[in-house]
């Protein structure tokens, strides 16, 4: 890899996880390191060793995935700490994972500025490399004519920006892949392919031959130095710091309370009385689709829950827009009131995602509170 006499490097790690695995235990491990200081600004080429699944840190599995149908086909699913949505990455495909400070130079601050920025630098590197017609689609992909060759999610916490690029190499198999992550019709209506078969793409598919190591490590080089200004990268490996925190995020995100976490089942359950109702709605934004719950109890709001596959800044910041719908009549005036009161807080980002958008999900729900829900 590249060296400058005059900056730091950034220390560089390949490894060979499941992309599942990789996202519960090393990722956010290496993100916990950077912003405590342990370890320096990491650059992480992670190539999967067995296809699977993760979802969002704000989606319900039982939303957006057939848990029946990856049970019976042993496909393994995970809920990461990062948002977007689910995805599904197959053996031999790969992670660009970056985790650097905000405060080393270069380094976006916002999720608004992160996305085209690094990721025109990315379709600038594909093409430079690999000679491919990639391009970046807003808000957080690259594709090549509307077939999607990059995912992403992008997290901004404690000072460290986090961002994990999948790169696909290898053929996946889709009818597996579009049965265990059914796509609501929103996620394609403003796209050119609307089934994942056409709209999955990847490299050997398009260059119509194999993807070598050492084209992966330029394809690493020439994002850095376009998106970064050559930032140098040095050769380096996970600290015994790391592995142990890998091995302590691995238990805790292994586990059914954190994986089911955001559902109505754990949310709503031990709150529903006889005569409740819950209204649902969802609306896709920008960035992303929005899935917007109530729970109701004689006109005014229980709880609330807002699930979906975009990027907020913080994370946590989703709490802090549930716990809000909390005691409020259940009247569009009083929850837009909420909606837009938190949008305009200065310590929260939804990119791509304005009060419009929350507002046709919750017309959505409020038009929904039909039938009273009888607990289980």
């Amino acid at each position: 890899m590249s060296s400058e006499a005059n900056r730091a490097p950034w220390r560089f790690i390949v490894g060979h996880d499941s992309y599942a695995d990789f996202s519960i235990s090393i990722s956010p491990a290496v993100e916990r390191a950077v912003a405590d200081g342990i370890a320096p600004p990491t650059v992480y080429l992670n190539i999967f060793s067995e296809d699977s699944i993760t979802i969002g840190v704000n989606e319900d599995p039982q939303q957006v995935l057939d848990l029946a149908f990856c049970c019976s086909n042993n496909v393994l699913t995970r809920r990461r700490v990062n948002g977007g949505g689910a995805i599904y990455a197959g053996k031999g495909s790969a992670f660009l994972a970056l985790y650097l400070p905000t405060s080393v130079r270069g380094v976006p601050p916002t999720a608004a500025i992160a996305f085209p920025t690094i990721l025109g630098h990315v379709a600038e590197s594909l093409r430079e490399v690999f000679g491919l017609s990639a391009s970046y689609r807003p808000l957080n992909d690259v594709e090549i004519d509307g077939r999607k060759l990059v995912a992403t999610s992008l997290k901004i916490e404690g000072g460290v920006l986090t961002f994990r690029i999948l790169l696909n190499i290898k053929a996946i198999n889709t009818e597996i892949a579009a049965q265990a992550m059914p796509l609501a019709p929103e996620k394609t209506r403003d796209k050119k392919h609307k089934d994942l078969g056409s709209r999955y793409t990847f490299l050997e598919k398009e260059l119509d031959r194999p993807i070598t190591h050492e084209e992966l490590i330029a394809w690493v080089d020439a994002c850095m130095r376009r998106a970064f200004d050559s930032a140098p990268l040095q050769d380096g490996a996970l600290l015994p710091q790391e592995q142990m925190m890998a091995g302590q995020f691995a238990k805790e995100l292994m586990s059914d309370n954190w994986f089911y976490e955001k559902s109505e089942a754990v949310r709503y359950g031990s709150l529903m009385r006889a005569g409740d109702r819950i209204g649902r709605g969802r609306e896709k934004a920008p960035a992303g689709l929005i899935w917007l719950s109530l729970l109701v109890r004689d006109g005014r709001v229980v709880r609330a829950i807002v699930n979906g596959d975009w990027h907020p800044r913080p994370i946590c910041s989703v709490d802090w827009l549930e716990d809000g719908f909390s005691g409020l009549p259940a009247t569009r005036e009083a929850c837009e009131c909420h909606i837009n009161a938190f949008l305009a807080r200065g310590d929260v980002e939804f990119a791509g995602v304005e009060a419009a958008h929350l507002m046709k999900a919750l017309d959505l729900a409020l038009v929904n509170l039909d039938q009273p829900e009888v607990p289980a």
